[in-house]
């Protein structure tokens, strides 16, 4: 079973392919995430991560597309993105976009994957918030993301 930790950074996981662009102790491939095709053959991948990496990469729907070909049909892939409202989504000068729900509910992604799950994650102090947020996410992001800002989105997808 082959397994993609993608832009891992120092984050390096057992039984996954750990690829980034810069050489951490533990990474096993180098490349930029930024330039498709991507080394790997066409459904030829049964999972992968990409945990605070769209965030930093030009095209994240090409990347989306990308991803898409090398997987394997009912491949999970798991992200996280930071959400727009985010305190920290500016704070890294490599950022070039923050994210909403309806990022991944888009037709242009729901045309190749399946939404498994999808949540609003807030500290730990926004507990009730993010009951109410993931209920309501339109609401959410309208009228309070900037009140009471969330952390970042956690998404499940499955190829089609």
């Amino acid at each position: 079973m082959k397994k993609l930790n993608l832009g891992c950074g120092k984050d390096i996981k057992k039984g996954y392919l750990n690829v980034d662009f810069e050489k951490f102790n533990g990474v096993d491939k180098i490349f930029n995430l930024n330039k498709v095709p991507y080394p790997f053959k066409n459904n030829s991948v049964e999972e992968i991560l990409m945990y605070n990496i769209l965030e930093h990469l030009n095209d994240p729907y090409g990347i989306m597309k990308e991803v898409c070909r090398i997987m394997k049909i009912n491949a999970i892939i798991h992200i996280q993105v930071p959400h727009f409202s985010s305190n920290s989504v500016w704070g890294d000068i490599q950022h070039k976009r923050g994210f909403s729900s309806g990022t991944f509910t888009h037709d242009n992604i729901l045309s190749m994957f399946k939404l498994k799950k999808q949540r609003i994650v807030f500290s730990r102090y926004g507990f009730l918030m993010e009951i109410f947020a993931n209920k309501f996410p339109r609401i959410y992001e309208k009228l309070f993301a900037y009140i009471f800002p969330a952390s970042y989105l956690d998404i499940i997808l499955i190829k089609k």
